[in-house]
């Protein structure tokens, strides 16, 4: 029988490959491997329901955002939630949501909660 320590470490394991193999490895199969179909996205300039929407704005960001690079820095778990800190730098080099390619570095710090569901994203 699993123990809640167990499952927290787990949870916590799921948040670091999403983060890897998102941005450090960007691989658009993690959403796939790591995230419930009907995952629910919940940003401060748009909310997106369905991993089919996830999909298709996370290509957007591929082809705008080059050398990505993302560090976390902290990693929190309670319950069914985990919480990242996270530091993020990049190119971007690509048309985004209007916006035209600046060429310009980028670094991102940011704050973001997770829920799960049987070892997958359900809620970003």
């Amino acid at each position: 029988m699993e123990t809640n320590q167990n499952i927290l470490e787990e949870n916590k394991s799921v948040i670091k490959r999403y983060w890897n193999g998102k941005w450090n490895e960007r691989r658009p199969e993690v959403l796939d491997e790591l995230q419930t179909k009907d995952v629910v996205y919940h940003g401060s300039s748009e909310t997106m329901n369905g991993i089919e929407a996830y999909k298709q704005a996370y290509s957007s960001y591929l082809a705008a955002f080059q050398d990505t690079h993302i560090e976390i820095k902290e990693l929190i778990a309670e319950g069914d939630l985990v919480m990242s800190r996270i530091e993020m730098h990049g190119v971007h080099e690509g048309e985004l949501g209007g916006i035209p390619p600046t060429h310009n570095d980028f670094n991102i710090n940011g704050f973001t909660i997770f829920r799960l569901v049987d070892g997958r994203i359900a809620e970003e």
